[in-house]
């Protein structure tokens, strides 16, 4: 072992935290970061890949026996190799699960600026016969695939103006489903401008979560998202929201940066630190923003998190930066041509909720004999090899996976630049997390 020659991992991130640690993490190996004293600090950099241990252990002067349990250390998630055969998030075989978003109504009751649904308020809900069609087609596709688990995110429109109409489904699809050995999972994603005390004990019965849209806090949401009749949504959504946390049941918000809210993002951190509840900020898709403002305003938001993580608010489990990954890591962006896409109120199977009525996407139906869900999916649009040969190449591939395909321009994300500013940011408020809670367990 002592012969052994160390190698670090080409995608390796590697800063301080304070005047005491640095973090190190493997950006191609999920869940890797570690912190790292001076002296650890100095034994990695001193890994050249041509040195064994015996070599490192006499020119740092540090036991052989103490480098080596070190490595082993190192070794574990990949910080290290004892040879250059580094892994990267590889695709699998094939999916396990599957996770859908279903459009279960075009009609919505706000008027949202940057509404991409070209058929908003076109058709009503989905039809009793293509929901027992969904049912079944899922059923059968769980039972071949032998699938552990089956996703779906009822949206719309505003698919809570559709409670009445899913309330029996939900139930009746999860226990089909348990009869095949699979379990179920749904959530509303809202604008969570309707809640009643039926929705509320419902989804308290059946585990039904819900991902609500909130883009500030007062004027900052409602020039964005007012109703369509006029006036602001934010009081109601804050009133549910709180709602929501009292009853304990499992709310992320999801605000859409854009001109009109950027300069109350830091206040929204605030409201949503205190609330505890998990949030992603995304960023508009089709719009020039102001890119000095944009930055200004999420360092702004980070300084906030920062001082929440010092007061024990758990920011790794609490915020996301658009589709970044930088605990799990990912080898594409999200489920969508893999093990999942949209399905439409009329039954229709596309690869992504933004192809409404795109003629030039291959799509198929529920309907369609002969195919369960995962042939569809196969054998539908894919996008997700649209990469750019630097965002192959960057350690950070594996951390933004070059962003959603849909947007892309030339195989990269456009906010790329930003992305390598922020990404060490969110290592960097992981360790700071990290460090406190071993400071708090006298652990260091």
């Amino acid at each position: 072992m002592k012969n052994a020659i160390l190698t670090k991992s080409p995608h390796l991130l590697l800063r301080s935290v304070d005047a005491q640690y640095s973090y190190v993490v493997n950006c191609a190996y999920p869940k890797s970061l570690r912190l790292l004293t001076k002296a650890q600090v100095g034994i990695l950099a001193a890994i050249d890949g041509r040195s064994t241990i015996a070599e490192l252990s006499e020119r740092l002067a540090i036991s052989p026996n103490v480098l080596e349990e070190f490595s082993n250390l190192l070794v574990q998630t990949e910080i290290i190799r004892f040879d250059n055969q580094f892994s990267k998030p590889q695709k699998p075989t094939a999916p396990q699960s599957l996770n859908f978003w279903i459009h279960t109504t075009y009609r919505c009751n706000l008027a949202c600026s940057y509404c991409y649904i070209p058929t908003l308020n076109t058709t009503e809900g989905m039809a009793d016969g293509t929901k027992q069609q969904l049912l079944e087609k899922v059923v059968e596709t769980a039972s071949k695939r032998k699938l552990k688990q089956v996703k779906f995110r009822l949206a719309g429109g505003e698919p809570l103006a559709q409670f009445k109409s899913w309330k029996a489904f939900i139930p009746q699809i999860r226990q089909r489903l348990q009869d095949v050995g699979c379990r179920f999972e749904a959530s509303f994603i809202t604008n969570l401008t309707i809640l009643t005390d039926e929705i509320i004990s419902f989804c308290l019965e059946q585990g039904v979560s819900f991902g609500i849209s909130l883009d500030g806090l007062a004027e900052a949401n409602d020039a964005s998202r007012p109703f369509k009749q006029g006036g602001g949504s934010f009081k109601h959504i804050d009133r549910n929201l709180r709602k929501l946390v009292a009853r304990q049941i499992p709310v992320t918000v999801n605000t859409v940066v854009n001109n009109q809210n950027l300069h109350g993002l830091p206040a929204l951190t605030r409201y949503l630190i205190e609330l505890d509840v998990p949030f992603r900020y995304s960023i508009v898709k089709g719009e020039t923003l102001d890119a000095e403002l944009l930055e200004s305003s999420l360092l702004e938001s980070y300084a906030i998190m920062e001082e929440a993580i010092q007061t024990g608010w758990q920011f790794s489990h609490r915020h996301q930066f658009c589709d970044l990954k930088p605990q799990e890591l990912g080898f594409q962006t999200c489920a969508s041509g893999f093990s999942g896409g949209a399905i439409y109120v009329d039954g229709t199977l596309n690869y992504c909720h933004v192809h409404f009525d795109d003629e030039t996407q291959l799509s198929h139906s529920i309907f369609d004999p002969g195919l369960d869900l995962v042939d569809m999916i196969q054998q539908g649009s894919h996008m997700e090899d649209n990469r750019s040969a630097d965002c192959q190449a960057c350690r950070y591939s594996a951390v933004c996976t070059s962003g959603c395909p849909v947007y892309r321009v030339n195989g990269k994300d456009l906010q790329c630049s930003l992305y390598h500013r922020i990404i060490p940011l969110l290592y960097e408020l992981q360790a700071k997390e990290r460090l406190r809670s071993l400071r708090n367990f006298n652990l260091l």
